[in-house]
């Protein structure tokens, strides 16, 4: 995303010196002036203006702002031809910034939109079609559906290996996303072949996918945690911590997801110190990164929540369940009042 550095001003005359007026009246010929500002702005022109700023406030966490900004962008979009790219483009945005702030059913409506639009422009075998498919699965994975994602990346996966063959980086990154359906709705086998490959096509592509390899070197793990291989399992997830850190720094949202997997296989295996390290750090670079109502942080919460059960620490397990129960009311909450811009490293404690 661009950052605009400032707005473009204009400045236009608000009159004419007063002697030359008098004397253009005083001989029958003054002409109105028109003020370029009072013209129509060009569609395009004002869609690329209100895009960009959006872009930016995105970028800056300013997702209140960012939202109306698209909104006005969408809107704009009306005045373009359907197969105009610029209406998804602006969708696919406002899909990604509701993904972003947890606005999980606002997402989905503009996913499904650009799909349907898509399909009616391009038909159905296209790229495009093929990369809406996959985010929208990997949209509800992330929110738990993964029977519902499964079918979607099947076709996102059979679409690209048409497009580009098995060794491109957009077939690899669904072949991953499916295998992680799998590993969701138990078809474990089918998962680990597809994590084994996936795993071997991005070592073989460079450092410059370290970073998603380390992903799948991750959700490898959880499968292998399932499978009840838990010091295979251990090694990858350190592995990928260890990557992830290396290449995206201490503070990214995957290095969370990976050390909240951690803490699972911890939990798993009794190891409840080594385990509530790891959701704690978890849980402070989640609300850095989304603030305290996202589903990531939510999921976390009741992930410790468990553990914490099962370690005996009921009173405090209830109040992690407590704060996970608060997040889908201050969700909607923030969907009708605009999403909060405010980040806090803050991690609520029972020991505060």
């Amino acid at each position: 995303m661009r950052i605009l550095m400032g707005a473009v001003e204009r400045r236009f005359v608000a009159g004419i010196g007063a002697g030359l007026l008098g004397l253009l009246v005083a001989q029958g010929c003054a002409k109105s002036v028109e003020d370029p500002s009072l013209r129509p702005r060009d569609p395009a022109d004002a869609w690329a203006d209100e895009f960009d700023r959006a872009e930016g406030l995105a970028q800056g966490a300013m997702f209140d702002e960012a939202e109306k900004r698209y909104l006005r962008a969408l809107r704009l979009t009306r005045a373009f031809p359907d197969e105009d790219p610029r209406g998804v483009r602006t969708r696919l945005a406002l899909a990604d910034l509701y993904t972003v702030v947890g606005r999980i059913d606002e997402a989905e409506r503009q996913y499904l939109d650009v799909i349907a639009l898509q399909r009616r422009v391009f038909g159905d075998e296209n790229e495009a079609v093929a990369d809406s498919l996959n985010r929208l699965g990997v949209l509800y994975a992330d929110d738990g559906r993964a029977a519902a994602a499964e079918p979607l990346f099947e076709e996102a996966l059979r679409l690209r290996l048409k497009i580009y063959g098995d060794r491109s980086p957009p077939t690899v990154a669904t072949m991953q996303n499916l295998a992680s359906a799998y590993r969701e709705t138990g078809r474990y086998d089918d998962a680990e072949v597809l994590y084994l490959q996936a795993l071997d096509l991005y070592g073989a592509s460079g450092e410059a996918y370290l970073g998603a390899g380390s992903v799948v070197q991750n959700n490898l793990a959880v499968l292998y945690r399932r499978m009840g291989r838990g010091a295979e399992a251990e090694s990858l997830h350190l592995g990928a911590i260890e990557v992830s850190r290396a290449v995206n720094g201490p503070r990214n949202p995957n290095l969370a997801r990976f050390r909240r997997d951690l803490a699972n296989l911890y939990a798993s295996q009794g190891r409840f110190d080594d385990a509530e390290e790891s959701y704690h750090e978890a849980i402070g670079v989640f609300i850095a990164n989304y603030g305290q109502s996202h589903y990531e942080v939510r999921q976390t919460y009741l992930d410790f929540a468990a553990m914490l059960a099962v370690a005996g620490r009921e009173e405090d397990a209830r109040y992690y369940r407590s704060l996970a129960a608060e997040i889908p009311a201050r969700r909607r909450t923030e969907s009708e009042d605009g999403p909060a811009q405010a980040r806090s490293d803050h991690v609520p404690d029972r020991t505060e």
